[in-house]
């Protein structure tokens, strides 16, 4: 110790220069042990006060017992006071429950999800704590009762109904009850008869009596969804004001780090493993992942789960589990779910990002209306499958007030497991993305078949679908822009050729949209494919010129006028078109398309000239790599790019920036890596 004292710790010290220092450590200190720290630190403690040691610690808390109670943690593993919290409790269930708390607190790390969950009980007298699967409810809600035990609060675990709470309710005692996985794995059973109604009255009574009751609740946010559909009480009583929701996305890193740590410290992991996270500081990789879930922490962690992996390949097991955890989602998906809400759901996978709700309720309506959805079973409207699917599969938010909701999956990692998950069902596949109608699905399918997690052959025959399907639909409610990115992703023209042939009269009579980067592409498709003539291609140009196109969408202007050259039909005027829409886009963008280091980079600051000379040169080359074949007068392009100012940017950075930019010395130990400290 002395030596990491001298080596490690005094040069942090010294950094932080503190006005005083005070030195805590665990295990028992003597008199002579003091005085060799005070030296090993000095100047830094003044007196051996400061040094405090196991002994030291144990009277602090005798003299401030609230610190005890508060810190649960400092006493659930002393034997007398786990025989008085069992003695307390009246049922074996409770009794076992407290066991397993017990147990539990070695483990469990106390993040800002367990400081407001006890403000919210404290405040309200109920909560129901919500969540994904695996998200650490049930411990959460273990770890409350155990504080609660220590409290003199008597401990009563709900097992079927709430009639076992209003049995033994006592006015004048201090009593918690806690009813875990509330309403239970299959909610049309557990609200058979008055049942939501006699579990709101409780929610009622202890409401009232919240100087000496608590009523703590575990719930899937899915099952509490069906509840809240089924019982106009829950929504007239406001039952939501008692929720609590858990998620990934609460948790700060710091949180995260607590819950790694914990968990790898009592994991019984072998050391070789534990060094396999420790390399490179892995740990941080971990702690960062979007998958991050503390039930897959515990699984990725379990001895027993990785008896057969090596410690050179557990670092590739660790990954592999992270980006792919299908065994966290698929009871919740497949058991808990019912036909229709599946679909839902697997629409708002495929479709890559968030969907607004109407056009979700669309697609939706498409896809139970085809014939290979004729056999789905359980609950069909969709605003009801989405309130059941909002906190559990699904988040729902109104991006700004007024506006239609975006939902998106609850957690990336669910996305995975469904792509996953239906990657051999094509017929599914097809349904689903015939069914939505977004440039960001079509991605979703290029990326399955790209990443090979669906065959080729198998993506370009869902292609061939859309395709068809829409040229049935004679290409109602579909955008230019979505059926030309199906003809240039499409590999297979023949079998389709009267579909392909519709798709181009559509997409060269239809007006024309915003953005037409694939319909400019889809044009030189099918000029190559002689379904379309060189005078149309060369009227498209020119309308497109005088909707503002961008740097993507000039590259594909200059490609499809490339190939009309290869016609041999007049194309001065075309080029008039585009030369005025390529100089409009580079004066607007010149800051943006040329690099200051392109200009600046290789003269001082006073020779304007040789400047002048590099900004002509690189513009003629960014105008090249576009496709621009021919000269074109870009004086109007230099003189647009600000030459005084953006060299004064290039030499002289804004001082502020300067400040900022530069390396600054840390005034502090990042808490993650002193957490992770082997030191």
């Amino acid at each position: 110790m002395i030596r990491a004292l001298q080596t490690k710790e005094l040069p942090k010290v010294k950094l932080l220069n503190p006005k005083r220092y005070i030195l805590v450590v665990s295990n028992s200190l003597s008199r002579a042990n003091k005085e060799a720290i005070q030296n090993a630190l000095h100047p830094h403690i003044k007196s051996q006060s400061d040094i405090l040691g196991k002994e030291d610690l144990n009277d602090a808390i005798l003299k401030n017992k609230q610190i005890e109670l508060r810190h649960y943690k400092l006493w659930a593993n002393s034997t007398e006071i786990t025989k008085y919290l069992l003695n307390k409790a009246i049922f074996d269930r409770s009794a076992y429950l407290l066991e397993e708390a017990i147990i539990a607190a070695k483990t469990y790390a106390v993040t800002s999800n367990h400081e407001q969950a006890l403000e919210k009980l404290k405040n309200l007298g109920v909560i129901i704590i919500t969540g994904e699967p695996g998200i650490g409810k049930t411990t959460l809600a273990e770890q409350i009762c155990l504080i609660h035990a220590a409290e003199d609060y008597e401990i009563i675990k709900i097992s079927e109904e709430i009639s076992e709470a209003e049995a033994v309710y006592e006015t004048d005692k201090n009593q918690l009850f806690y009813f875990d996985d509330f309403l239970g794995r299959n909610y049309l059973e557990a609200l058979s008869g008055h049942e939501g109604a006699h579990i709101v009255n409780f929610i009622k009574r202890v409401n009232r009596d919240k100087r000496n009751k608590r009523f703590v609740v575990t719930s899937r946010s899915t099952i509490l969804n069906q509840g809240k559909l089924l019982i106009d009480l829950f929504r007239n009583y406001k039952i939501d004001r008692n929720e609590y929701e858990l998620s990934a996305s609460r948790l700060t890193e710091l949180d995260k780090a607590k819950i790694l740590y914990s968990q790898m410290w009592h994991s019984g992991l072998p050391p070789a493993h534990i060094d396999t996270i420790y390399d490179q500081k892995r740990y941080r990789e971990i702690i960062k992942h979007r998958n991050f879930n503390p039930r897959l922490i515990r699984f990725i962690l379990d001895p027993d789960r990785i008896e057969n992996i090596c410690e050179v390949d557990y670092w590739s097991h660790i990954k592999t589990t992270l980006n792919n955890p299908s065994e966290i989602w698929e009871n919740p998906f497949d058991v808990q779910q019912d036909d229709f809400a599946r679909a839902i759901t697997l629409l708002v996978a495929l479709n890559g990002r968030s969907i607004n709700e109407t056009e979700l309720s669309e697609s939706y309506a498409r896809y139970i209306s085809l014939p290979e959805s004729a056999n789905l079973k359980g609950r069909r409207d969709f605003l009801a499958n989405i309130k059941h699917l909002t906190g559990s599969l699904l988040n729902r938010r109104l991006a700004k007030p007024n506006e239609d909701a975006l939902l998106d999956l609850f957690n990336p990692s669910l996305g995975d497991y469904l792509l996953s998950r239906y990657s051999n069902d094509t017929p599914t596949l097809r349904s689903a993305f015939i069914s939505l109608r977004s440039l960001s699905s079509l991605k979703t399918l290029t990326d399955l078949t790209n990443n090979k997690i669906l065959l080729q052959q198998s993506g370009q025959s869902i292609l061939a679908s859309i395709l068809e399907q829409a040229h049935r639909n004679q290409f109602l409610n579909y955008t230019p822009e979505y059926i030309s990115k199906i003809i240039t992703e499409s590999t297979i023209k023949e079998p389709n050729k009267q579909a392909i042939s519709g798709a181009i009269e559509f997409i060269t009579t239809a007006p024309i949209d915003k953005g037409f980067y694939y319909t400019a592409d889809a044009i030189r498709l099918a000029l190559s494919w002689e379904l379309i003539s060189a005078d149309r291609a060369n009227k498209f140009i020119v309308k497109a010129c005088d909707e503002f196109p961008e740097h993507g969408e000039l590259e594909r202007l200059l490609a499809l006028y490339a190939k009309l050259k290869e016609t041999g039909i007049p194309l001065e005027v075309t080029r008039c078109f585009l030369e005025e829409a390529i100089i409009s886009y580079f004066n607007d963008n010149v800051h943006e398309e040329i690099e200051d280091s392109d200009v600046f980079g290789s003269v001082d600051y006073s020779d304007l000239t040789a400047a002048q000379t590099n900004l002509t040169n690189t513009i003629e080359e960014r105008l090249s790599s576009i496709g621009v074949t021919w000269e074109l007068d870009s004086q109007s392009i230099v003189e647009a790019y600000d030459i005084y100012s953006r060299r004064d940017h290039y030499f002289i950075p804004d001082s502020d920036e300067s400040e900022y930019s530069r390396p600054r010395q840390v005034d502090h130990v990042d808490q993650i890596d002193d957490l992770f400290s082997r030191d």
